[in-house]
C-alpha cells in the first residue's frame, strides 16, 4: 500500500482518482479521457493547442489519447510521440515529456551504443567543463550576431536563453529574433498573448518574450511565411529575413532563438543548407553558434542521448557548462557545426516541478491550494495582462496539472499581483482568485 503522504483521494466527475507522484498524473488524465466517449475532438492530422480560436492546453493530449491509432497511421509513431512530448511540455509535465521522447528513440540501439561507450576511448578525456553563461558572455562581447538553438519540447533551453538577456542588452544587444515569433501582419510582439507566436505559448517561452520586452529588446519574427517552399528555401528565408535587420540597422546586435538544427553552420549533406551557413555567405558575418540539443536529456537522436546519460552519470555538473579541450570548444560528435555545445545536467524536481522552472532564481516557488473538489489544472495570469473575455487568449506565466506529495499544486512566479484559475479535467473553468506573490 502506497504510503498516504505520497497520495490522495480527488474526486472527479463522480470517480475517485488516485493522485499519485509526479509522471502519473498524464495516466490518470488519459484513463478519464478514455471513460468520457461524447469528448469531441476534430479530426485534423495534427496536435494543435488551438481550439476553437483560444488556448486549449489540454486539447493536444485529449486528442492524441483518443486519436492515437490514426495519429500514428497518418504519419508514423516516432512524430506522433514527439508532438506529443511537447504538448506535455506546454501544460507543464515535463516528467512526462521526457519519457514520451524516449519512447520514440529505438531503445536496443540506444542500450547498444551506451553498453559500446564503455569499451570506447574515453569521449570526455582531457575535457574542461566551463560555466556556460560566463563564458558565452564573454566571448559575445565580441559578436554581432548570436545564435542558440532549442528542443521544441525543452523549455529549459528557452529558460537558459533568458538567463543571457540583461547582460546582453547591456553589451548592445537590441533584437532578440525567435523563430516562433507570428511573422504575419495581426502578430502582437510588443505584449504577449496567443498573437505573438506558437511556442511564445508555452509558459517559459512567454516568459522569455516579456523579460526580452521589459528590457527593451526589440522582438523581431524570422520565419519563413510561404507554406510552399522548400526545406532549403526555408532555410534560406530565414537567414535573409535575418539579415533584413542588419541592412536596416547597420549598427544591429541581434540574438537568435532557432529550433534544433537552423544554427549549424555548415551541411551535413546536399539536400539540407542549414539557415545560419545561409546567414554567413548572404551577410558575411560569422555568427557565434551554440548549441543547446546535443548534450540535454534525451538529446536529439539515440546516439546523443546514450552519450548524455553515460557521461551525466560520471560526471557532476549542477549548472550547465561548456565543454573545451585545449581552451578551446570542443565537440564530442565530431561534426563542428557549432561554435559551441552546452551540456545541460539532468534535471533536479521539488515538489514535482523542474528547478530550472525558477528561470534563474527570477521566478519564486508559490503554493496553490486545490480548492475544488475537480481540480485538475492551475494556471497563473499576469492580473496586467488578465481579461475575463480574453482568458482563452493569454499566455500564462506558469501552469501545471502536477501535485506534490502534500496536495497542493506549485507555480513558479514573479513578484506581483496574479489571477489564477481553475480548471478540471476537461479544461472547465471552475473559478479564478487573486494571488499576490510578495
Amino acid at each position: 500500500m502506497r504510503n498516504f503522504l505520497l497520495s490522495f483521494l480527488f474526486i472527479i466527475s463522480g470517480t475517485f482518482f488516485l493522485q499519485a507522484q509526479t509522471g502519473e498524473n498524464y495516466a490518470y488524465l488519459k484513463k478519464y479521457i478514455l471513460s468520457q466517449p461524447k469528448l469531441k475532438i476534430d479530426s485534423s492530422n495534427f496536435l494543435s493547442i488551438y481550439h476553437n480560436k483560444e488556448l486549449h492546453y489540454l486539447y493536444p493530449i485529449y486528442k492524441s489519447i483518443t486519436q492515437e491509432n490514426r495519429l500514428i497511421a497518418n504519419s508514423n509513431e516516432t512524430q506522433y510521440l514527439i508532438d506529443l512530448s511537447e504538448a506535455l511540455s506546454f501544460s507543464g509535465d515535463y516528467l512526462s515529456a521526457l519519457e514520451i521522447e524516449k519512447k520514440s528513440y529505438d531503445k536496443k540501439l540506444e542500450d547498444s551504443i551506451y553498453n559500446g561507450l564503455s569499451k570506447q576511448q574515453d569521449l570526455l578525456a582531457g575535457v574542461e567543463f566551463k560555466d556556460a553563461k560566463k563564458y558565452i558572455l564573454e566571448k559575445a562581447k565580441n559578436q554581432k550576431v548570436v545564435m542558440l538553438n532549442e528542443s521544441h519540447n525543452k523549455p529549459l533551453h528557452r529558460a537558459f536563453t533568458a538567463s543571457l538577456l540583461e547582460e546582453l542588452y547591456t553589451m548592445g544587444f537590441r533584437y532578440l529574433a525567435m523563430e516562433t515569433l507570428n511573422q504575419f501582419s495581426n502578430a502582437s510582439l510588443k505584449q504577449v498573448n496567443i498573437l505573438t507566436g506558437h511556442y511564445t505559448c508555452e509558459p517559459i517561452a512567454g516568459e522569455l518574450a516579456r523579460k526580452a520586452i521589459s528590457l527593451g529588446f526589440t522582438l523581431v519574427a524570422y520565419e519563413d511565411s510561404s507554406n510552399q517552399h522548400s526545406i532549403n528555401q526555408r532555410e534560406y528565408t530565414q537567414a535573409e529575413n535575418i539579415n533584413k535587420i542588419i541592412q536596416k540597422d547597420p549598427s544591429a546586435k541581434i540574438l537568435v532563438l532557432a529550433g534544433d538544427k537552423h544554427i549549424e553552420e555548415g551541411a551535413t549533406s546536399d539536400d539540407r543548407i542549414p539557415m545560419a551557413a545561409y546567414f554567413k555567405i548572404i551577410s558575411g558575418i560569422d555568427p557565434f553558434t551554440i548549441d543547446q540539443t546535443s548534450l540535454t536529456e534525451q538529446s536529439t537522436s539515440e546516439y546523443g542521448s546514450a552519450i548524455y546519460d553515460y557521461y551525466s552519470k560520471k560526471n557532476a555538473f549542477p549548472t550547465p557548462v561548456v565543454l573545451l579541450k585545449n581552451n578551446h570548444p570542443k565537440d564530442i560528435f565530431d561534426l563542428n557545426l557549432c561554435d559551441v555545445y552546452i551540456l545541460h545536467p539532468p534535471t533536479k524536481y521539488r515538489n514535482g516541478r523542474p528547478s530550472w522552472t525558477s528561470m534563474n532564481g527570477l521566478k519564486k516557488e508559490t503554493a496553490v491550494q486545490p480548492i475544488y473538489q475537480a481540480l485538475f489544472f492551475v494556471q497563473a495570469f499576469y492580473d496586467k495582462e488578465y481579461s475575463e473575455k480574453q482568458l482563452g487568449k493569454l499566455v500564462p506565466a506558469d501552469q501545471t496539472y502536477i501535485t506534490a506529495t502534500d496536495g497542493y499544486y506549485y507555480l513558479y512566479l514573479q513578484k506581483g499581483r496574479y489571477q489564477i484559475a481553475y480548471r478540471d479535467m476537461q479544461y472547465k473553468l471552475l473559478g479564478t482568485k487573486v494571488l499576490v506573490v510578495e
